[in-house]
């Protein structure tokens, strides 16, 4: 019950979980909700591929990533990994 009563401070809290005195609170971040990917962070992940795995990546001639995360999809040559 306590973890979910919305009137227990963040301290108070903290300190019946873990038993301690000199538990620290931070200010609140706000969390944003975006993708960090792109067309080079996506090749260079690719150039740790051997060049084995680069072929069966290929479809008609191009490599086709897509982020799960942002739905983003970036278009590769593979001779660019040879």
């Amino acid at each position: 019950m306590e973890l979910t009563d919305p009137q227990m401070a963040a301290e108070r809290l903290l300190i019946r979980l873990f038993h301690e005195r000199g538990v620290r609170v931070f200010d609140p971040q706000p969390l944003r909700d975006r993708c960090r990917c792109s067309h080079e962070r996506v090749g260079e992940m690719l150039r740790g591929f051997f060049v084995d795995d680069i072929d069966h990546m290929t479809v008609d001639g191009q490599i086709e990533v897509t982020c799960e995360f942002c739905n983003s999809t970036y278009h590769f040559d593979p001779v660019e990994f040879e």
